[in-house]
């Protein structure tokens, strides 16, 4: 999760995951901030989904590029009540853009839609010149409102990105050097890869019998 200061990132894993943790400090006008990040995990039907939050202060710029480096997918969080945040916003937002690749999906949070004043999603596109096919929620980390629905909207685009390769896996299970040669990829390249692919639970290894499997039940969530 992306987004400046104060935006709601913190409350948005919170409500997803109650056990979450989060690394604080108190600031001089007594308001907490996150310092290093979030984190989180839930079950997403077949999913298993690891949510991590980084601190929205311009200056922890190398621990949000480091938090980012190895995500699938980003929620990034808007302050609908807030204007003034949006500049920090989009220098965040841009400093993102850059450090990832092209095709990982980004969502978008109309936060704290309980707010007097709070814009909307429609709003806040048109003032910060987002894509017009991007997808942005109007939310409400305080009574829930899109939380769930937009989570499992990131979901579901994740799985989009994945599904050709899940399918190629799942041809080569028990053919490990078949994989290779499909993907163009030496021993070093496969054992990264299978290892990746296995800390985000797409797959278990065997790695006695050298082969693995791809978990069952990784599918579209239904809304």
């Amino acid at each position: 999760m992306v987004g400046p200061l104060q935006s709601g990132k913190s409350s948005y894993i919170k409500f997803l995951d109650e056990k979450a943790l989060n690394v604080q400090v108190k600031g001089q006008n007594n308001k907490f901030y996150t310092v290093a990040m979030d984190l989180a995990s839930l079950r997403l039907n077949g999913f298993d989904v690891f949510l991590f939050g980084t601190p929205g202060l311009l200056r922890f710029r190398v621990m949000r590029e480091l938090i980012c480096s190895g995500a699938d997918g980003f929620v990034f969080v808007f302050d609908a009540a807030h204007p003034e945040k949006d500049d920090d916003a989009i220098s965040i937002l841009n400093s993102v853009r850059n450090s990832i690749k092209s095709d990982i999906p980004i969502i978008y949070l109309a936060n704290k839609q309980d707010l007097e004043g709070a814009r909307s999603p429609e709003v806040i596109k048109a003032q910060n010149n987002l894509p017009d096919d991007c997808k942005i929620f109007p939310t409400n980390t305080k009574n829930g409102l899109n939380i769930n629905e937009s989570i499992k909207y990131l979901v579901n685009e994740i799985f989009d990105r994945y599904k050709e390769l899940l399918q190629t896996l799942q041809k080569y299970e028990n053919d490990i050097q078949g994989l290779a040669e499909k993907l163009n990829k030496n021993k070093s390249e496969m054992r990264d890869f299978l290892n990746n692919l296995e800390l985000k639970r797409f797959i278990d290894i065997d790695r006695i019998n050298r082969t693995y499997v791809v978990k069952k039940g990784l599918k579209k969530i239904s809304s």
